[in-house]
């Protein structure tokens, strides 16, 4: 892989990952469009790790919070319930774990399964036909006025299950959360906020489950380009996180609901060819 190449995958790997575009149908669309080869395991670790660093950056004052309320009720066990209740870095770290949960219950039970539906372009344009209409309707539901610390037990399971879904190619998991958010009554910063958040345990799970399959391979691209795919998807991560914040306090979304209807249309009438 040449450093032109690691380049391009690590922007696309850090715009599609954030922006509610969804990275698996652009991954198919640009494999078959342009005839590039699936990049190999280690490269992508790398630059998902670029995005990880992107969201650690951006958020780095809520990150901190969440690492002190974690060791707080470490120390606390007992007080766990009240805390949970009365601290709102507790109460944002209880609902992050919750949301997290129904992720990682189905990518336990149906991994290969969902691993097996990559293979297919045309799931993956259908979804993202999908994803487009999640986005559209999200667009005219009446936003509320809760923010981070007015998250419900019930509100944070509820994303959590529209990010379950998100593991779907082709299915947008900052979309599809986003717009659970809004319709369970979060103003729009806070949806995308706490979706953003969300992303750090969906990284970090998914560079897990890689890890068996990273070492037990080997790699022939070199440093430079391992190097140029980690620094281009942090910084476009970087950019698209704000990118997103401020189109979804402008309640723009719907821009990227018609984005991905072409692109679910473009994917569909490409596995026909």
């Amino acid at each position: 892989m040449s450093i032109i190449e690691a380049a391009f995958l690590g922007i696309i790997q850090g715009l599609t990952e954030f922006l509610p575009v969804s990275s698996s149908g652009h991954l198919v669309l640009f494999t078959q469009l342009l005839k590039v080869q699936e990049p190999s395991l280690v490269f992508e670790v790398v630059v998902h790790v670029g995005t990880l660093l992107a969201v650690l950056v951006v958020f780095w004052e809520e990150v901190l919070l969440l690492i002190t309320s974690f060791f707080k009720l470490l120390v606390h066990p007992k007080q766990a319930k009240t805390l949970v209740q009365t601290d709102s870095g507790c109460a944002l770290l209880w609902g992050i774990i919750l949301a997290t949960l129904p992720v990682v219950i189905l990518a336990l039970i149906f991994k290969e399964r969902i691993e097996s539906l990559f293979m297919s372009s045309l799931f993956v344009g259908f979804a993202l036909l999908i994803t487009g209409t999640i986005l559209y309707l999200s667009q005219r539901v009446e936003t509320g006025g809760k923010d981070l610390t007015g998250i419900s037990s019930v509100d944070a399971l509820l994303i959590g299950l529209g990010q379950a879904l998100a593991v779907l190619p082709g299915v947008s998991r900052s979309g599809t959360t986003i717009a659970v958010g809004l319709a369970r009554g979060l103003d729009r910063d806070s949806a995308a906020r706490f979706s953003f958040l969300l992303s750090i345990p969906a990284i970090l799970g998914a560079l897990v489950f890689s890890l068996d399959d990273l070492f037990g391979g080997t790699t022939s691209i070199g440093s430079g380009a391992l190097i140029t795919g980690l620094f281009a998807s942090a910084i476009t991560g970087y950019l698209a996180i704000h990118l997103l914040l401020d189109l979804v306090k402008r309640g723009k979304l719907i821009w990227f609901s018609y984005y991905t209807w072409f692109i679910g249309a473009l994917v569909i009438l490409l596995s026909f060819i």
